[in-house]
């Protein structure tokens, strides 16, 4: 049996100086303090790098689809636009005469939309080329692709009126009338006469206005109805007849009949009425005359100046 006193005493490292175990010292409670939920702080963020990670993963997947969607509609639009290179290779080759101004126009816009369109449309391929990173660049490059579709949905429109009228200027000339009746041309075809809606005469002061009845039949080749029916539907009997009227006035009541035929409300191509006309004007007007017959009466119908017949109205 072993006393106390033999017991073994604690190493000293120096007199004085017991010597201690390695064991640490430290409470629990204080290591608990960094940590949340039995992580460290640098475990956590580690945690929320990694959702971060899967949650841009997630978007660029779903961006890299939208873009791939787009990319499919861009493909889409680029080839809507080979017909139009069609049509627009005819533009190039036809040369309007200088007398169709509306027509000209036309050319000139649906040139002008088609150069539009191609100028967005490039835009647009570079941007898919250089592939979309993020959903402000997706959104950008539908917004864009809408524009493109709408400008090229207007230049076809104008390409299909332009398509008609250039039709209509080849096989029936130029400024066809809305009342005809086809006559022998001399050549083994035929040519449309124009019927004549009213009488116009041109006075020193003023323009007066003569009825005309309407004539038999109709344009049955473009399945209209008869003439005296579309002179009903617009309203010729109601105008001003055989009253003094001004330039301004004149232009104010046959306006809507010019409007009417160009507007292709009358036939189913651009149209222009015909009227009688005589120069009840002195010998010191004829430039009222001229002016009177050139830039108000054949600025809105084909002029007809009537030599032989007497005017049928007062003087």
């Amino acid at each position: 049996m072993v006393s106390v006193d033999d017991q073994q005493s604690p190493p000293l490292l120096s007199e004085g100086i017991p010597y201690l175990s390695p064991v640490s010292t430290v409470p629990d409670n204080e290591y608990r303090r960094g940590a949340v939920l039995g992580l460290t702080v640098a475990e956590v963020f580690i945690l929320l790098l990694f959702l971060l990670l899967l949650v841009f993963l997630g978007l660029e997947r779903s961006w890299k689809n939208q873009s791939a969607e787009l990319r499919v509609q861009l493909k889409d639009a680029q080839n809507r636009l080979a017909p139009f290179r069609e049509w627009e290779q005819v533009i190039e080759e036809f040369k309007a005469p200088e007398e169709i101004v509306t027509l000209r126009r036309q050319q000139q816009a649906a040139v002008q939309a088609a150069q539009n369109y191609r100028r967005e449309n490039e835009v647009l391929r570079k941007i898919v080329d250089q592939g979309d990173s993020g959903q402000q660049e997706a959104a950008r490059l539908a917004s864009e692709l809408r524009q493109a579709e709408e400008t090229l949905q207007e230049a076809q429109q104008i390409a299909d009126n332009f398509k008609e009228e250039l039709r209509v200027l080849r096989v029936k000339g130029l400024n066809p009338p809305c009342w005809y009746e086809p006559v022998p041309d001399g050549k083994g075809g035929t040519r449309e006469k124009p019927h004549y809606t009213l009488s116009v005469g041109v006075f020193d002061n003023y323009m007066m206005m003569m009825p005309l009845e309407a004539p038999l039949g109709g344009a049955a080749d473009d399945n209209g109805g008869t003439y005296a029916a579309e002179a009903e539907r617009l309203g010729l009997m109601e105008l001003s007849y055989g009253v003094p009227l001004e330039d301004s006035q004149i232009v104010q009541e046959l306006q809507p009949f010019h409007s009417a035929g160009k507007g292709q409300r009358v036939r189913t191509y651009p149209c222009i009425f015909w009227v009688r006309v005589w120069d009840k004007t002195s010998p010191s007007s004829k430039v009222r005359w001229q002016r009177a017959h050139d830039q108000i009466l054949e600025g809105l119908f084909g002029a007809y100046t009537v030599k032989e017949d007497p005017w049928p109205g007062p003087s």
